[in-house]
């Protein structure tokens, strides 16, 4: 049976847009595929999928709402801004001014 990432995306999507809305810190990868029910090594994927929606669409990265739980940061497969903290601080401050 093939895994179905864009299933996953999709019922990782409003998790991500209520934690952007209630300007809450990012998910770390952990607590994010826990609550979808998935060992941590699986957002890669399902968050692949929701980056390249949102590039494709001309939307702000929401995948950067899921971070590495060391570094506070998204890992370097996450496209759309940079890698350090105040480029992924600044992304965030646009997921949020473009959702309210």
């Amino acid at each position: 049976m093939a895994i179905d990432h864009k299933e996953r995306a999709r019922r990782a999507w409003p998790l991500l847009v209520q934690r952007a809305l209630m300007e809450k810190p990012p998910f770390t990868y952990g607590e994010l595929c826990n609550r979808l029910g998935l060992h941590h090594r699986a957002a890669q994927w399902f968050l692949g999928v929701i980056q390249a929606y949102c590039a494709k669409n001309k939307l702000p990265p929401l995948q950067a709402l899921a971070v590495n739980k060391s570094t506070r940061v998204p890992g370097t497969g996450c496209a759309g801004f940079g890698h350090t903290p105040d480029s992924h601080a600044l992304a965030q401050e646009n997921l949020q001014a473009f959702l309210v």
